[in-house]
């Protein structure tokens, strides 16, 4: 393609992925609302509107908070500074500079699969990122953190891939990983779990991850399936549930323990040349070995609380159900004629004698910046707010111990191994809610009980698991090549530790926009399944290339009717007469039922707390409060905090505010009901009472 051609695209896909945030920006304030239905996102505001006001980090004006990602806060400190004009304008500047982000993350997802896949792949890969409404409406609308945290994401993978495409030489190389390190500090602070994200970019990268043994693949799976096997077999599936916090940490050991173990047995190269007692021989003592090592790790991480249940049957029990997988694996296997020259020892110590010096170097030059950066952010945390970390991430895993709570959700093993529909809980719902919607279509045509769904739901995601599968292998393997060299693995393997870093420690309340890697993941395999296809179009003769120009066309039309659909509908350019300030009903009710003064607790309070005025809104549940409330909620002296305050009213949810945990017993005896006030949640308005 020419440059002018390339040039041309590159303004279209910015164009396109900009339009909707400068239409949203100008629309009534009512509609503009719409855009911001998320009260998370009013936490930043507040917060940034106070810090401008020379208050400090703080939401209510009282307590010091670090409940936020640092990156989207700057960021909403330039723009909220606009505050000072009127509450509505930063509101409609942040809209464009999310759209901003999201067209600077198009771009720079297209500049990435354009060097490596199909133009015409590239193309649309971008522009479904950009347009589509289940990603758009949670990477750019709602004004939260996801806009900034994809874009230093994507960033980051284009200069990786970019790098181990065409890697410099010495002091170049020391520069190319040092600029990595320091976007990689950057994604980490965009949002805190991407370091997952960031540290195996950084593995990839630095060890030249550029393949990845089939056999290797196939092992993994069979023993993450073996660990859900034994879990269920000897608990059952719903005490397997109940103590699903074992799980994952049981999978990380044998990711690592059981592939090493094999490595030395033999197991992988030359291994089908050897007689099969030899083959049968070499399992068993590897995993003699592996019981062994399984159970000396296990019990040393479940004296640091990591494994929180540990049983020495589902030890056992996993030890055979993954001898027995993986020697059926390996008797299915194909004969390899690849032989080695060297004992697995001697060449494992050679590789390390080869690459140890680059790995290092290479290692330091990439962690020094993120190491400096994020540590620096850690320290100021601690000095400042009391915490190393934001206090929301720790009270949402603390919320998970109460017996009582909104907060949480009915687990099942479906939401456990990631793959539940619902878009807050769902880390794939991008894919899983449309195997979702196909099995209950399947369910309705056959007319079976619904029952059945969840059968159905993991025997299509199977199959399709299977299906992406045979895909990446076709043509040689070439898609699944092209799907390394843009590194969606590794992306991949960030993932997967995320989802089993919340399951292990018990997170709770999490939503949608805290998946944007595996959407990212999701339109990287899109991507590279596209390329397939127009590379089967082109190789089917000269005359074939309309074809593949009507798909295209055709995709970008689509893409701009739904995305165009969903703007319009969501952010109405017309107000009912009357309407031009509805969402400020809710506000004004509180104000008249309360005196200038009042400091109102409220179990969130984002969007209250911005707009009401000459009132103070404390927040409940300690997401954006100080690490000295989350201390007194855990404690038990939460009462005795909102009475030094003191509080005045109470305004929430009636069942969350009288009979969930932890409300119920920090304001009994401390409420009395002024009235429900119509709004949005229609919520009660309380009086807080102290009596002394």
């Amino acid at each position: 393609m020419k440059k002018r051609g390339s040039i041309l695209i590159q303004v279209f896909i910015v164009l396109v992925a900009l339009a909707g945030s400068i239409y949203v920006a100008v629309a009534p304030a009512n509609s503009l609302m719409n855009w911001y239905n998320i009260d998370d996102a009013f936490y930043y505001y507040k917060v940034a509107q106070n810090a401008i006001a020379g208050h400090g980090f703080t939401f209510d004006g009282i307590n010091l908070t670090n409940g936020f990602h640092p990156l989207w806060m700057v960021v909403c400190l330039g723009v909220f500074w606009l505050s000072k004009i009127n509450l509505i304008l930063p509101l409609r500047v942040l809209v464009i500079v999310s759209g901003l982000f999201n067209a600077g993350t198009a771009l720079i997802l297209y500049k990435l699969l354009r060097r490596f896949i199909h133009p015409y792949a590239a193309l649309l890969g971008a522009l479904i990122w950009a347009l589509t409404p289940a990603i758009y409406g949670t990477t750019t609308v709602h004004g939260m953190e996801a806009a900034v945290s994809a874009f230093f994401m994507v960033l980051l993978i284009y200069l990786a891939a970019s790098f181990l495409d065409d890697e410099g030489q010495g002091q170049r190389k020391i520069r190319q990983l040092t600029l990595m390190g320091l976007v990689g500090a950057f994604t980490i602070l965009s949002r805190l779990d991407n370091v997952f994200i960031v540290a195996f970019v950084g593995l990839f990268v630095i060890f030249r991850i550029k393949k990845i043994s089939s056999a290797l693949i196939y092992d993994w799976a069979a023993l993450a399936l073996a660990v859900v096997a034994s879990w269920i077999l000897r608990l059952g599936l719903t005490d397997a549930v109940q103590n699903m916090y074992s799980i994952y940490p049981m999978i990380g050991i044998a990711f690592v323990v059981f592939p090493i173990v094999y490595y030395f047995f033999g197991m992988y190269e030359g291994f089908n040349q050897k007689s099969i007692w030899s083959r049968i021989l070499l399992q068993v003592g590897a995993g003699i070995v592996n019981l062994i090592l399984m159970y000396g790790i296990a019990s040393v991480i479940h004296r640091f609380g990591i494994l929180k249940m540990l049983s020495r049957s589902v030890i056992v029990l996993f030890v055979l159900i993954s001898f027995i997988f993986i020697l059926c694996l390996r008797l299915l296997q194909q004969k390899n004629n690849s032989t080695t020259s060297l004992k697995p020892f001697p060449k494992f110590f050679n590789w390390i004698k080869n690459v140890w010096k680059n790995v290092l170097l290479e290692g330091i030059a990439y962690a020094i910046p993120i190491g400096v950066i994020v540590g620096i952010y850690c320290l100021s945390n601690k000095l400042i707010f009391g915490t190393f970390t934001p206090v929301s991430g720790q009270i949402k895993t603390w919320w998970n111990t109460l017996p009582n709570t909104v907060y949480s959700h009915t687990n099942t093993i479906i939401s456990i191994l990631g793959l539940s529909p619902n878009g807050n809980y769902g880390p794939w719902a991008l894919i899983t809610s449309k195997v979702n919607d196909l099995s209950g279509l399947l369910l309705r045509i056959v007319n079976v009980p619904d029952t059945l769904n969840a059968f159905i739901f993991i025997l299509l995601t199977i199959l399709l698991l299977f299906l992406i599968a045979a895909i990446l292998k076709a043509q040689e393997n070439r898609l699944g090549k092209l799907f390394f060299q843009i590194m969606a693995p590794a992306v991949l393997f960030g993932c997967l530790s995320q989802i089993a870093y919340y399951t292990t420690v018990g997170y709770t309340a999490t939503r949608s926009w805290y998946w944007v890697s595996e959407m990212l993941v999701a339109i990287l395999l899109v991507s590279v399944i596209l390329d397939g296809v127009f590379t089967w179009i082109e190789k089917a003769g000269t005359k074939t290339g309309w074809i593949s120009i009507l798909i295209v066309l055709g995709s970008i039309g689509l893409l701009l009717f739904y995305h165009q659909r969903y703007i319009s509908s969501t952010v109405p350019m017309k107000v009912a007469p009357g309407k031009e300030e509805a969402y400020l009903g809710e506000v004004h009710q509180v104000e008249s039922l309360t005196p200038k003064g009042s400091i109102i607790g409220m179990t969130g309070g984002g969007m209250v707390a911005y707009f009401i005025q000459d009132r103070t809104v404390v927040n409940l549940d300690g997401l954006i409060n100080s690490a000295e409330y989350f201390h007194a909620l855990k404690s038990g002296t939460a009462t005795q905090f909102l009475d030094a305050i003191p509080l005045n009213f109470v305004y929430g949810n009636e069942y969350v505010v009288g009979v969930s945990d932890p409300y119920s017993e920090i304001l009994k005896d401390r409420v009395r009901e002024i009235g429900m006030i119509r709004g949005y949640e229609n919520f009660t308005l309380y009086q807080y009472v102290i009596d002394k």
